[in-house]
């Protein structure tokens, strides 16, 4: 196991350098109840955000200018894509959304425990693949039970694997690839880079590495609601139920434990975020997990500074 301490502590965050606190931009409303995730994609040369929503199966997009700016939203439900008799049943309770260089989103259901791609072009499903844990007996005892806190954040990796961020119960991250493989490990060579389609190898993907949070890192984060890489490649976690976000140190290799760098937190009138992207104009999108539509998408700014003294919750 790894012997690095996370760096949480407001004494030790200033030590570790600047970092970065986040500020009110703006406003405004994606036309879904319930968003899950966030994740941008390039089509045809125009960046899109793209949300998913748990309430329907449904994926909202919006064009997105070079300073950041959201354009109209258009809602694409499971009558607008072309799917294949297999998948019914498959498509319930969206909680997260990837893309990759191909046009294609990649869709995880928590309740059904299934990866979907959609190629927005096309709008129709080119695949799907079964998330297994059974390989990991200490993952599988909590991913199996009924009613189970399963698949919340999702990002796509080299060689048909995906990393999988498990909200709760406990919080952890996950990768899965073909039955076989070896876990590569979260780096910046493992994930899959801007402009690469993902490459889905066969219809199951097997839990390869398990990693829970724990000690500081657990009291900091006290569940996972989204996974997000930033301009620089790295990623970040975000904490529905603690109101903040940080950065995950990489590499993380297989049988480490888990450390953040940089915790930051959201404005306090951000509440049950659960969608996380960044776009141009160094603008950090976050989705709320409303009932209604209302105002549910928040556009902060990263502003730099002296870092973040102390949390206004403690941890």
């Amino acid at each position: 196991m790894s012997g690095v301490t996370p760096v949480t502590s407001a004494t030790s965050r200033r030590q570790a350098g600047p970092v970065s606190d986040l500020q009110k931009h703006g406003r405004a409303r994606i036309p879904l109840r319930e968003v899950s995730g966030l994740a941008s994609v390039l089509v045809d040369g125009v960046l899109r955000l793209v949300a998913v929503g748990d309430a329907r199966v449904s994926l909202a997009l919006a064009d997105v200018d070079d300073d950041g700016q959201v354009g109209p939203w258009s809602v694409l439900t499971t009558a607008d894509v072309a799917t294949r008799e297999e998948d019914d049943g498959r498509f319930a309770q969206l909680e997260a959304v990837a893309a990759d260089g191909g046009g294609v989103v990649w869709l995880l259901t928590e309740e059904t425990s299934w990866l979907a791609g959609v190629d927005l072009a096309a709008r129709a499903v080119v695949g799907t693949a079964h998330l297994d844990t059974s390989a990991l007996p200490e993952l599988d005892a909590s991913w199996s039970q009924e009613g189970a806190a399963r698949g919340e954040g999702l990002l796509l990796m080299r060689e048909g694997h995906v990393l999988v961020a498990k909200e709760k119960q406990p919080a952890g991250l996950v990768e899965l690839g073909p039955r076989g493989d070896a876990p590569l490990g979260v780096s910046r060579d493992t994930l899959l880079g801007d402009g690469e389609p993902f490459a889905l190898l066969g219809e199951e993907l097997d839990a390869l590495a398990w990693w829970p949070l724990s000690g500081d890192v657990r009291r900091t984060l006290h569940d996972l609601s989204d996974l997000a890489r930033d301009a620089s490649g790295d990623v970040w976690l975000m904490s529905d139920q603690s109101t903040r976000m940080a950065r995950l140190a990489l590499p993380l290799e297989p049988g480490a434990d888990p450390v953040v760098e940089d915790v930051l937190d959201l404005p306090g009138s951000v509440d049950k975020p659960e969608g996380l992207c960044f776009l141009p104009g160094d603008i950090v999108a976050v989705a709320e997990d409303r009932h209604d539509d209302a105002d549910n998408l928040w556009l902060l700014t990263r502003r730099s500074g002296r870092g973040v003294e102390q949390h206004r919750r403690t941890t």
